[in-house]
């Protein structure tokens, strides 16, 4: 690898992990499409979407682990959502990764851009928060974090930037709990994306 590769590749991930640290997000929704597009415009060594799931995957892995060491200390944090939703996502992470192998490479970037865009859309629809002690639906949990888990194995994400938008909508869920929770459930995720 180049001295340019390499600087470029490392700006990548600064520059993830400071949106990771800022928004709590794991990064890939950045890091993933940086990784495919940047160094080709540049035009240094291009990267396989499979390269750039497991390097994404890499820097999920750490970038969470450092935002899940900080939110245990928060007042938000809740140990049955984490619990619930990071095992589930676990469970789909593990399987999303077995089968992305059979995945082509058109077949991972559409459900990426599918998924980033579903992901997106739902961000913009306005919900009211619950008010007090949330009431979590163990069954949805367990449902979304399979889903979210086999889509966050297939593109090497931990998956944050779909579980905050189905926790704010779909569980209604306040802002500050989402984002002390979603860092630890895409760092549980992330484990199982190798």
């Amino acid at each position: 690898m180049d001295i340019v590769t390499l600087i470029t590749m490392l700006l990548i991930g600064v520059f993830g992990g400071l949106i990771s640290g800022m928004v709590g997000i794991g990064g890939a929704i950045i890091i993933y499409p940086a990784i495919l597009i940047i160094p080709s415009l540049l035009g240094l060594h291009t990267y396989t979407p499979y390269l750039a799931s497991g390097l994404a995957s890499s820097q999920v892995f750490f970038s969470t682990l450092s935002g899940s060491i900080k939110a245990k200390s928060n007042p938000e944090f809740s140990l049955k959502l984490v619990l619930y939703m990071g095992a589930s996502t676990l469970i789909g992470s593990t399987v999303g990764a077995f089968f992305t192998q059979w995945f082509s490479t058109t077949a991972v970037n559409i459900v990426y851009i599918v998924v980033a865009i579903l992901a997106l859309v739902l961000l913009f629809i306005k919900v009211k928060p619950q008010e007090g002690t949330p009431h979590l639906n163990r069954m949805l949990l367990i449902l979304f974090g399979i889903g979210i888990g086999a889509i966050s194995g297939i593109v090497g994400a931990g998956g944050s930037f779909m579980i905050i938008p189905v926790l704010l909508v779909f569980f209604k869920l306040p802002m500050n709990t989402v984002v002390a929770n979603s860092i630890v459930i895409a760092f549980i995720s992330s484990i199982g994306s190798f």
